[in-house]
């Protein structure tokens, strides 16, 4: 790790994606060209665009339907990313828009799945840094070096989040699929386009008068849910699960998350080391500041977790309210949580630090460029939240 700084607080002004140049992300694959493939596979290069509406535009651009087009992973919408993503046909190679770029890489028998993905490559843009902020710098990449960095979940994982008013999985959790359907229909939020904020509006205006609402409502996915009610107006359960798989999978992905980071957050206060407290969308975070004695791994809960092996799980729970039978979900056939591990830790690889220049986007401040790699699955902005914590 190099640092060329030379040890104080973490002010929240410190910017990050100001422009997509100042997060760019690589993915790195384990793709190897297959030359007796059936599948063509490209590079996609993307700016400002979530993966999925990149996919959505090259799909109409060359006359396939987007389900055709498989991505390996999905990359932020705030940034500069590559990444690959397969195709049952020739696409033409080069720029689409100021947006998009492909290039052909080679050919593959089977469609890219998130198994092909071995990490990312990050080079990052820290911006509107004060004194007090690179003043803490060199003690916090000290710790991070010496003891790495819990793998929390960061924002960009909790857009199950209804806007300040819960997760919609727990409503799920809890058994109320009333509640997980109104968090998903009738809360509006700021960036949402016109249209999804009238409808969101319109259902919380006339939530339970299902005619009326159908009638009000624009054409929409959520229209299409307010018709099934209008027919079946107590089947919440079913209504929620004619909801996109995607996006039910994101509400259950996003509160599994938070369990995850509430059981690592235990974990840490539970061995009594010294720590840094931050926060993101999710809730507290503890940094520890020693070498910790954790785990390699900790659960990512579903109904068959053993709690006994995790007393830390087990205390998050019963705070939450929640069970392991209620992660069942019972009442829905096709919405689930599944168990799966992750690890406790990251350590970045082939960290870089440049040196501290004039800010030129934020007058009186200075700006910074980090460079490091991560494994697959790790958030790049729990690496700056801890570069710069208190």
């Amino acid at each position: 790790m190099r640092a060329r700084l030379s040890p104080a607080c973490f002010t929240h002004a410190m910017k990050l994606k100001s422009r997509p140049e100042d997060f760019v992300v690589t993915e790195i694959s384990s793709f190897t060209p297959d030359p007796t493939g059936r599948l063509f596979v490209y590079e996609l290069t993307k700016r400002s665009l979530a993966t999925l509406e990149a996919l959505s535009i090259i799909a109409r651009h060359a006359g396939l339907p987007a389900r055709d087009l498989s991505a390996a992973g999905l990359k932020d919408k705030h940034g500069l990313t590559r990444q690959l993503f397969s195709s049952p046909r020739v696409i033409k190679a080069g720029p689409i828009d100021e947006r998009l770029e492909l290039r052909l890489v080679g050919k593959t028998r089977d469609k890219l799945t998130a198994g092909s993905i071995v990490g990312n490559a990050f080079e990052i843009t820290l911006r509107n840094l004060k004194a007090r902020d690179l003043e803490a710098l060199p003690r916090n990449l000290d710790e991070i070096a010496r003891c790495g960095i819990p793998n929390y979940y960061d924002n960009q994982r909790f857009g199950g989040i209804a806007h300040g008013q819960g997760f919609i999985a727990k409503a799920l959790v809890l058994g109320n699929f009333e509640e997980a359907l109104r968090l998903h229909l009738a809360v509006p939020h700021r960036k949402q386009n016109l249209t999804d904020k009238q409808n969101r509006r319109l259902a919380r205006d006339h939530w339970g008068n299902w005619p009326l609402l159908h009638q009000k409502l624009r054409r929409s996915p959520e229209r299409a849910l307010v018709e099934y009610l209008v027919e079946n107006p107590s089947d919440f359960a079913g209504c929620f699960e004619r909801i996109t798989a995607s996006l039910r999978n994101l509400f259950v992905a996003a509160y599994q998350s938070y369990l995850f980071n509430e059981t690592l957050r235990r974990s840490i206060a539970a061995t009594g080391v010294a720590t840094h407290t931050a926060r993101n969308r999710g809730g507290e975070l503890l940094f520890h500041r020693e070498p910790i004695d954790l785990p390699p791994e900790l659960p990512l809960p579903g109904p068959n977790t053993d709690l006994a092996s995790c007393p830390e799980l087990a205390a998050t729970l019963e705070s939450e309210g929640i069970t392991l039978e209620g992660l069942q979900l019972k009442g829905l056939s096709r919405t689930g949580f599944k168990a799966a591990m992750r690890e406790s830790l990251l350590r970045p690889r082939d960290f870089e630090v440049g040196p501290v220049q004039p800010d030129e986007l934020n007058e009186g401040a200075s700006k910074l460029e980090v460079k490091f790699s991560l494994g697959r699955g790790s958030f790049a902005t729990i690496v700056t939240r801890r570069m710069l914590v208190d």
